[in-house]
């Protein structure tokens, strides 16, 4: 399991310590430090559960976002280009975001999701 997010993100410690005290092993991809590619980004919109979406991986209510110019914000619009805005920008998205075998399986931290999808 893989976990991807940034260290000093509230909603990603949150779901760490919850993978802690629940003893479940993960691997941490730092976003800040390690650059996301094209074949994961596309394989993770193509694999996605049913209740997510592709344009649910940006967070259009986060610092980046605020932050970015119209014509950043204007890649949102579309898949394709959703992906080069992640690649460009990749603290932009939702975090944590957690993939088994490269899909995704969770967006964000909801402790009663985690508790139906990682609880032993």
């Amino acid at each position: 399991m893989m976990v991807y997010g940034i260290k000093n993100c509230s909603t990603v410690k949150k779901a760490l310590t919850w993978f802690d005290s629940h003893q479940i092993n993960y691997d941490f991809y730092d976003l800040k430090k390690d650059v996301l590619n094209v074949a994961t980004l596309t394989a993770w919109f193509k694999k996605l559960p049913d209740h997510l979406t592709w344009d649910m991986l940006i967070n259009k209510s986060g610092m980046t976002w605020r932050n970015l110019t119209d014509r950043e914000k204007k890649l949102a619009d579309k898949q394709e280009t959703a992906i080069q805005l992640i690649i460009e920008k990749p603290t932009v998205m939702k975090r944590p975001l957690v993939a088994i075998d490269k899909k995704v399986v969770s967006l964000g931290f909801d402790e009663s999701v985690f508790q139906q999808l990682f609880k032993k």
